[in-house]
């Protein structure tokens, strides 16, 4: 393929090298000639190019019959193309040859010669592309008809970015306004797209070869179709008579964006006129107007060279409407252009459908079209140099009494003297006129008050109140033309014993929460405290009777103070024994102090108890009195019992032991 390559260049080398020798110049390319349509009086153009940049070149272009063998034209021209009439032409349906000679000085050189039939040479303008529409993957083009309004042959192309070429050829039918051709896409993908057409061929000697292509027509971006409205924000400014708006809104997305984009507005800010449709904005993406105090609107759409985004409406609400309407206002400004705009208010808020503008009748004028009893609201527009508002109020053609009372009469703190009474206001639809005031009256005890409330209350305290006793409410709106019906609610008053200001029952709510809580804590505590820590058990004392002789001598003694005193208890028929040292520890464990005394061993190792220290004591009663102690008791028998028990003193309490039988015993 190369080594082709080389030689066609060095032959075509060679060729220009020998023209140059000859003749000293470098021809024309071969002329083309055409006509711009299939009609049968068009006149032709021929054209050439040359790619010497000299000046004073002349040019000829030579038409020669090869049939009769003579010239028919010889036309000079310092152009490089040649206009010509047909009448030069003479007969357009035999072959002819043509070509060009270039002339520079005494230098001349000629082109190629070729073999056309003019009647066959029509060369249609490139097209133009009107419209295209996109729906996923279809793409619809509608094309400019050819001047002629015949049926063409064109030749499409089409790509994806960077992407190679996709050709095809299609034929269009006669007698049409426009051509149209669907194309199929992939669904986003962004395309390029470029067509050419050529004429039929009008003889049957007219081959293909001398069928001549329009120019391509210009390379044209395929984006997706915008498939959502623009996203538009709005800021306003309010003023004394007119409102600045300042609308804003984003770009479609890339792919929906290729080729530009172009955004319509239609606006409605002057109510007597019909929406206004403004010129197509293409580069900035926002807009700024002013508009009258009453409702307006705005719709934006996004168009690219593939269709148009849905709508988006943009509906910028009235000035809060007025719950009274100023006397003045009633008054027409004269102006040349003002516009009155009124409408019924549903539940004295929300414009409804209907809305009736005029641009000649006054306030007085519609005042008595209206509905009676039915609330309206009127603007009064003018136009200057911005839409300004210089009137707006509700009014009424005839007022009404109310036609119902307030809803939900209902009473809260209610105590022994005094109660709240509240309601809902009275509908705007059920007002039948301007709501000037509540009358209230409460009754009880054969008693009845009055009192009157500003429209905007809807509550009220009563006072004065006796406990115990039943009340009767009745609630009525007043307008200019009088009282509506009552609304009726009875409530009763505690009594003085039994009434607690919510105050008092708050705190007794509080109180009994922390009694619970304080409850609750010492059953937690006094179970953790039994888990953890162990039982102490209560020391129990009983009343004994002490064992005295009647002979016994008591000796005056003051009042000792054991530690403790232990007597170690012994079972049945056993001796005791001393205590050990172990025991004595285990005992001060407890508190509990033992004296031992000299041990007098006798031979049956019976322990001589009238050595030991206060061997009986007072009763817990006697603490602080004198006490005599008994003489010595000798005895073999048992003394101690199972059911006696030993008292002792320490630390202010008496404690008392509780004594098992021992062995026999010898004091």
């Amino acid at each position: 393929m190369e080594i082709r390559l080389v030689l066609e260049m060095t032959q075509i080398i060679l060729i220009v090298a020998g023209v140059l020798d000859a003749t000293g110049c470098i021809p024309t390319t071969s002329p083309q000639c055409f006509k711009n349509s299939t009609g049968q009086e068009e006149d032709f153009t021929c054209k050439w190019e040359d790619r010497n940049i000299e000046q004073d070149t002349t040019y000829t272009l030579y038409i020669f019959d090869s049939e009769r063998k003579h010239f028919v034209l010889q036309a000079n021209t310092n152009q490089k193309e040649k206009y010509l009439l047909l009448e030069q032409l003479g007969t357009i349906s035999r072959n002819m040859e043509i070509w060009v000679q270039r002339q520079v000085g005494n230098l001349t050189c000629n082109s190629t010669k070729i073999s056309v039939i003019f009647k066959c040479l029509a060369k249609y303008s490139k097209p133009k592309i009107n419209s295209m529409t996109r729906s996923a993957g279809i793409l619809n083009l509608t094309l400019s008809k050819p001047k002629d309004n015949k049926s063409v042959i064109y030749e499409i192309r089409w790509r994806e970015r960077g992407a190679e070429w996709q050709t095809e050829t299609f034929e269009t039918e006669a007698s049409t306004f426009q051509d149209f051709y669907t194309l199929w896409l992939q669904k986003q993908a962004v395309y390029q797209i470029q067509l050419r057409r050529q004429a039929k061929p009008l003889l049957p000697t007219c081959d293909s070869l001398q069928a001549l292509w329009s120019d391509w027509s210009i390379m044209v971006d395929v984006p997706i179709e915008i498939r959502l409205s623009p996203k538009v924000r709005w800021e306003e400014t309010q003023n004394t008579h007119s409102r600045d708006v300042h609308l804003m809104w984003d770009a479609p997305p890339a792919e929906e964006s290729v080729g530009g984009v172009t955004y319509i507005l239609t606006m409605s800010v002057w109510p007597c006129d019909k929406p206004k449709t403004l010129k197509p904005i293409t580069v900035n993406r926002s807009f700024q107007t002013s508009i009258t105090f009453s409702e307006a609107w705005v719709s934006i759409i996004a168009m690219n060279k593939v269709g148009s985004s849905p709508p988006q409406l943009i509906t910028i609400p009235a000035v809060k409407h007025l719950n009274h309407c100023p006397k003045h206002q009633r008054n027409s400004t004269k102006t040349k252009k003002t516009c009155l705009e009124w409408y019924k208010l549903e539940d004295g808020e929300t414009r409804s459908q209907a809305v009736n503008t005029s641009s000649k009748k006054t306030f007085k004028d519609i005042e008595k079209e209206v509905e009676n009893f039915v609330r309206h609201y009127y603007f009064l527009h003018t136009k200057t140099k911005k839409h300004r508002t210089v009137a707006m109020c509700p009014f009424y053609s005839q007022e009404g009494v109310p036609s119902k009372g307030p809803d939900n009469v209902l009473f809260f703190n209610v105590t022994y003297d005094s109660a709240v009474v509240s309601w809902l206001s009275i509908p705007v639809e059920n007002q039948r006129g301007f709501l000037q005031q509540y009358v209230i009256w409460i009754s009880g005890q054969e008693n009845t008050t009055h009192h009157q409330l500003p429209a905007n209350e809807t509550s009220f305290l009563i006072k004065n109140l006796h406990p115990g006793v039943s009340y009767t409410v009745s609630i009525a709106g007043q307008t200019k033309a009088g009282e509506g019906p009552n609304s009726t609610a009875n409530f009763e008053t505690p009594s003085i014993k039994t009434a607690l200001s919510w105050q008092d029952q708050t705190i007794l709510s509080i109180c009994v929460v922390a009694l619970l809580c304080t409850i609750i804590c010492s059953v937690a505590f006094r179970r953790f405290r039994s888990k953890l820590l162990p039982v102490v058990p209560s020391p129990v004392i009983p009343a004994t009777e002490s064992i005295f002789r009647h002979d016994q001598d008591l000796r005056q003694l003051t009042e000792e103070v054991h530690e403790v005193v232990l007597l170690q208890l012994q079972e049945h028929n056993k001796h005791p024994q001393n205590t050990t040292p172990e025991q004595s520890t285990l005992l001060q464990d407890f508190g509990l102090v033992m004296f031992e005394e000299e041990d007098e061993d006798d031979e049956e190792g019976v322990t001589d108890l009238g050595s030991m220290k206060s061997c009986c004591y007072p009763n817990p009663s006697y603490r602080g009195q004198v006490l005599h102690l008994p003489d010595p008791i000798h005895t073999t028998e048992n003394i101690f019992k199972e059911n006696d028990t030993e008292s002792t003193y320490r630390n202010g309490m008496f404690f008392e032991t509780r004594l098992l039988e021992c062995d026999e015993t010898s004091l």
